[in-house]
């Protein structure tokens, strides 16, 4: 048999496909091979759900194609007829009447279009009955007027079949709603002191069902206007408990409505307004005297008529700052066992109370004026002296310039005279000794604290007494407190 051109080259064609068919996809073959007829896989996982009374949403898992799927139809098998062509893999059929059921199937196509089987049973869906059922009437509605011008209603809630959205107020005396809310209570504001408002409560849901008005309705009337002053505080207390600060108390006020706050003047100025009945003013200078009233305030702003004044005069502040160091100080020999000391008053703040006189830097005595005479000392002996100020806080100068003094020669004593020594006591508030003596034993002529005081001597020559007679002697210590020890032992001596 012979062959033409033409035939050779179909026949070499369908060898190219057969030689090649086993290793192409499908799809490569049917485009080489010719038009594609395979159908999509049919949907699966088809789902309805009623998504309102009047919308039903469809879903399903997507097919499958040789090629590609192009598309989905959406049967209704009540009518018979394709409703819709989606490419995507859900769809939502509206307008349908509610308490209705309907039944879908879905087929896939492609491009072509090969077009799958139907889904296979059909899915069955029914549309919601609307909720035409009302909330109950609230019940429990309660009104109180919590100002002048505010009253606050609440009720118990409601109960639905579905749910209660809100409630509507109604105002019965303008007829309208004034509010809508979700809770069980409202506040109603900007009304006139003095004036009777009337109140109903309805319920409603989603769709929205309405309730009932409350019936009868509650009946409130707004707080007058309060036009009465609170009373005026009394037992006005103030103390000063520091040179900064005085705290105040006083009893408490009495109002027809009710005491909100009060008000502290500090000399005709107000300065506070606390809500308690007591006030700390603080920052006040020292020492300075400050006046004081209080009255009363309510609610509404009226003020009652100030107290009675109370004045209080703050500390004196804390003296921390000492004298100025005493100048000009100068020292002379008095004898062989003395030495005068004076010097210029020294200054201060507050002001000097005494001095302090020091001896080779050892305290020994505390003047009150710009003078002292030490006393008992040893002959021909030099002694430097420094004197500090002092005031009556305690504060203390520092020392002044050092002033020596060279007591003189020993004299001899004379015959009617005794020459006395003792030990030093060792005590840090050592101020001196005090020398006593008489002609009995024991019985001395200086009351106790009225001895001859030598100083912090521990030698003393006694002049003056009388011939032929034995005088007996002793000796105590005292300290800058003058605290005096007791006696010392007692020693004799005849004059001749």
């Amino acid at each position: 048999m012979k062959l033409s051109n033409h035939s050779a080259v179909a026949i070499r064609a369908a060898a190219l496909v057969l030689l090649l068919g086993a290793a192409l996809p499908l799809a490569a073959q049917t485009a080489i091979g010719g038009a594609d007829t395979i159908p999509p896989t049919v949907p699966t996982g088809v789902v309805g759900t009623a998504v309102s009374a009047t919308q039903i949403g469809l879903s399903w898992n997507p097919s499958t194609d040789n090629v590609g799927v192009t598309g989905y139809l959406v049967y209704d098998a009540d009518t018979g007829s394709t409703i819709a062509t989606t490419t995507t893999t859900s769809f939502t059929h509206s307008g349908l009447v509610p308490g209705t059921t309907h039944n879908y199937r879905v087929s896939a196509f492609d491009a072509v279009p090969n077009q799958s089987p139907w889904t296979d049973p059909p899915v069955s869906v029914t549309t919601p009955v609307p909720d035409s059922t009302a909330p109950s009437v609230p019940t429990g509605l309660t009104g109180k007027a919590v100002s002048r011008t505010r009253i606050r209603l609440s009720w118990t809630a409601s109960t639905d079949n579905v749910g209660v959205t809100g409630y509507l107020v109604y105002d019965a005396d303008t007829g309208s709603t004034i509010a809508t809310t979700t809770t069980t209570s409202f506040t109603h504001s900007g009304l006139v002191p003095g004036t009777t408002h009337n109140y109903r409560v309805s319920a409603f849901d989603a769709v929205p069902n309405h309730s009932p008005w409350t019936d009868p309705p509650v009946s409130v009337k707004t707080l007058p206007l309060d036009t009465t002053a609170p009373s005026t505080p009394t037992e006005i207390l103030a103390s000063a408990v520091s040179s900064s600060q005085i705290n105040l108390s006083w009893a408490a006020s009495t109002d027809d409505v009710k005491v909100t706050r009060y008000i502290v003047r500090r000399d005709g100025v107000k300065i506070a307004a606390p809500v308690s009945t007591s006030y700390a003013d603080t920052g006040l200078s020292a020492a300075t005297t400050y006046s004081y009233t209080v009255a009363a305030r309510d609610a509404a702003g009226n003020i009652s008529p100030n107290s009675t004044n109370v004045s209080v005069t703050t500390a004196s502040a804390a003296d921390t700052m000492p004298p100025a160091t005493p100048t000009g100080l100068t020292g002379a020999a008095a004898g062989s066992s003395g030495a005068n000391l004076s010097w210029s008053a020294s200054t201060d703040d507050v002001g000097v109370t005494g001095y302090i006189v020091r001896r080779n830097g050892v305290q020994v005595a505390t003047p009150a004026t710009t003078s002292y005479t030490d006393t008992g000392l040893s002959a021909a002996t030099t002694y430097s002296y420094t004197v500090a100020a002092r005031d009556a806080a305690g504060n203390i100068s520092p020392n002044s310039a050092t002033a020596s003094v060279t007591t003189g020669d020993t004299p001899p004593p004379p015959s009617n005279s005794a020459g006395l020594t003792w030990d030093s006591v060792t005590d840090p508030n050592l101020s001196g000794y005090r020398l006593y003596f008489g002609t009995a034993p024991g019985t001395y002529l200086q009351s106790v604290g009225q001895g001859t005081s030598v100083g912090n001597a521990t030698t003393y020559t006694i002049t003056g007494l009388a011939s032929g007679s034995r005088y007996y002697f002793a000796v105590t210590a005292f300290d800058t407190l003058g605290i005096e020890s007791d006696y010392s032992n007692e020693v004799f001596k005849d004059i001749p």
